[in-house]
């Protein structure tokens, strides 16, 4: 049994690398000033998502470095013995930050999506979840034992409609969605789903990853953009992006936390975050709130990235209010063998292929962040332009 199961496994993977879909480990050092180090060559990385360039900001490590000093790891979940002082802290600042009554942290955003999901949602209900939502949420509604129905933002009169049919027949009604969708930065219609939500009394689920710190006036993300802050049921976000840290969590009512301290599997049955994560999450927190130019910077760059891009006649997905730029690859052009040729030039930029995106949508997805100079990057659209045409 194990050695067919090995060679099932070999063949599958054969099949991946024929079709183009295999992926590789590689090593990466992560540097200062939006740079990084592969195969011992220093690129120009447009693949991080440290939007505000904080996970090398010195602050941050000084915080982390000060608690890790003390104690490397929780030592436990956070229900036994592993919610420590900076853990308490790190929630109630995340509350407050969200305008909301408490908070939960989770060890990954993954785990938030997928805990949280699953511990609200009950036989019986019905979900509906946007298409492009981002793996965690598809994985979560997946697992529930709930009534499932997927829409396109671009069609909130079928979204309607499913909703019209669905809904009676169920006891309670969630509408999942990301905030920022990651594969071209655009915003979710957040005003008009949260009418519909509430035309049908259903609770609106927001993973705002990508948006947390990065848009909105406050930086708390595309509710705050969208003017519906105070609207979802819940936001979960990440530690892990425009906060440079690591982990998840939840904000929302107290008595949704307390359920969810409760009843959410992928926090309870977790080791809590090492503390040290906590301590550098505290001081990111701060500067998000402190340093509000940084967003400007950052949108700054979005513009010009964008701008720049149609200039030189490449296809950009989405409206991108987030510093993510989605390109196009035309006709069957080797997406692969025009990234390789990229990192040959100093530019490190993803190529994003199925499964991740559907078949035919291959595209470059350019993260940008405040580190990243005006020049490099119309430099690098430049460049893409011209291997693409």
């Amino acid at each position: 049994m194990e050695r067919s199961l090995k060679n099932a496994l070999q063949h599958r993977l054969l099949a991946l690398e024929k079709s183009g879909r295999r992926r590789f480990a590689r090593q990466v050092e992560s540097l200062a000033r939006g740079r990084c180090i592969i195969d011992g060559q220093e690129l120009i990385n447009f693949g991080s998502n440290d939007y505000l360039s904080l996970a090398h900001d010195p602050r941050v490590c000084a915080a982390f470095s000060e608690a890790a000093s003390r104690q490397s790891g929780a030592t436990a979940s956070g229900l036994i013995a592993g919610r420590s002082r900076l853990h308490a802290e790190l929630e109630n600042q995340l509350a407050e930050f969200e305008g909301c009554e408490a908070a939960l942290l989770y060890p990954t955003g993954f785990a938030a999506n997928l805990g949280t999901i699953q511990a609200f949602v009950r036989p019986g209900d019905v979900i509906f979840s946007e298409q492009d939502n981002h793996a965690s949420l598809i994985d979560a509604v997946r697992g529930t034992k709930a009534a499932v129905s997927i829409y396109s933002r671009s069609d909130l009169n079928a979204l309607v409609a499913q909703i019209r049919t669905m809904r009676p027949d169920c006891e309670f009604g969630f509408l999942v969605t990301d905030g920022v969708f990651s594969m071209d930065g655009s915003v979710a219609p957040l005003r008009e789903l949260c009418d519909i939500a509430d035309e049908f009394h259903l609770a609106v689920i927001v993973d705002e990853a990508h948006g947390t710190g990065v848009i909105g006036p406050n930086g708390r993300g595309a509710c705050e953009f969208s003017g519906v802050q105070s609207r979802p049921f819940v936001h979960i976000g990440t530690l892990s992006k425009a906060l440079g840290c690591l982990g998840g969590f939840v904000t929302g009512s107290r008595v949704a936390i307390e359920w969810l301290r409760n009843r959410a599997r992928t926090q309870f049955f977790s080791t809590a975050l090492p503390p040290a994560v906590c301590a550098a999450a505290l001081q990111s927190l701060q500067i998000v709130q402190s340093e509000p130019k940084r967003r400007t910077a950052l949108l700054e760059r979005n513009q010009l990235a964008r701008s720049c891009a149609r200039s030189v006649g490449l296809t950009v997905i989405g409206h991108g209010e987030a510093p993510i730029l989605a390109v196009t690859v035309p006709g069957d052009k080797d997406i692969m063998a025009i990234s390789r040729q990229l990192q040959h030039d100093g530019w490190f930029v993803p190529a994003i292929r199925p499964p991740t995106v559907p078949n035919g949508s291959s595209r470059f997805r350019i993260s940008l962040t405040v580190s990243h100079e005006p020049d490099d990057i119309v430099a690098v659209l430049h460049q893409i332009a011209e291997l693409t045409r």
